[in-house]
C-alpha cells in the first residue's frame, strides 16, 4: 500500500511537471511566432533599407575621422599630445600626464588603443566646459574614469582610453584617414 502511495505522489509530480513545461513552451512559442510577425512587418517597410545605408555611411565618416598611427610610440605621443592640449584648454594647474600602455583591440587588428591618465587641479566652476570639451573628443577618446574633487578648485583625475587606425599602404601616419586610404 505505502509502495502504491509513493507511485502515485511520483506520478503526479511527474505530471505536474510536464504540465509546467508545457505551458512555458507554450509561453515561448507565442513570444515567437509575436516576434515573426513584428519582423515581417519591419523587413516589409523600404526605409530600414535606407536607414542601414545612411547608418554605414554614417559610421564610414566617422572612421575616416580616426588618427593615424606607425607605431605605438607615436599612437602614445598623439594621447599625450591631445591631453596636454586638453589640460592648457581646461586651464588645469599642475596638469600631470602619464600615458599607459598601448593594446590591441580585440577583433579589430587594424586598430589600437592607448591607456592614459592625466591629473591636476581645475578652476573654480569649471566642471560643466570640462565634460563639455571630454564629449567633442568622442567617439574615439573615451573616458574610462572621472574623478572629481568637492574643493572649490576641486582636484580631477581622469582615465581615457584612445583609439588610433594603425598606417597601412597609402596613409601618411599622424593624419587623418583620407577617402582615398579607406
Amino acid at each position: 500500500m505505502a509502495v502504491l502511495v509513493a507511485m502515485v505522489a511520483l506520478a503526479l509530480h511527474l505530471l505536474d511537471g510536464l504540465d509546467r513545461h508545457r505551458e512555458s513552451a507554450m509561453r515561448q512559442h507565442a513570444a515567437d511566432i509575436g516576434l515573426r510577425q513584428r519582423l515581417e512587418r519591419v523587413a516589409g517597410q523600404p526605409e530600414w533599407v535606407e536607414r542601414a545605408k545612411q547608418a554605414e555611411a554614417e559610421l564610414d565618416g566617422m572612421r575616416r575621422e580616426m588618427r593615424v598611427t606607425a607605431n605605438a610610440g607615436q599612437a602614445q605621443a598623439e594621447i599625450e599630445a591631445w591631453l596636454t592640449e586638453f589640460a592648457a584648454a581646461q586651464k588645469l594647474s599642475g596638469p600631470a600626464v602619464k600615458v599607459q600602455d598601448v593594446l590591441e583591440v580585440p577583433g579589430h587588428p587594424e586598430l589600437v588603443q592607448v591607456l592614459a591618465k592625466l591629473d591636476g587641479t581645475l578652476p573654480a566652476f569649471a566642471q560643466h566646459s570640462l565634460v563639455q570639451a571630454l564629449e567633442r573628443g568622442l567617439p574615439w577618446m573615451q573616458v574610462e574614469r572621472l574623478d572629481i574633487g568637492e574643493q572649490s578648485e576641486p582636484k580631477i583625475s581622469l582615465v581615457m582610453r584612445a583609439y588610433y587606425r594603425r598606417a597601412g599602404q597609402g596613409v601618411v601616419a599622424g593624419t587623418v584617414v583620407s577617402e582615398a586610404a579607406s
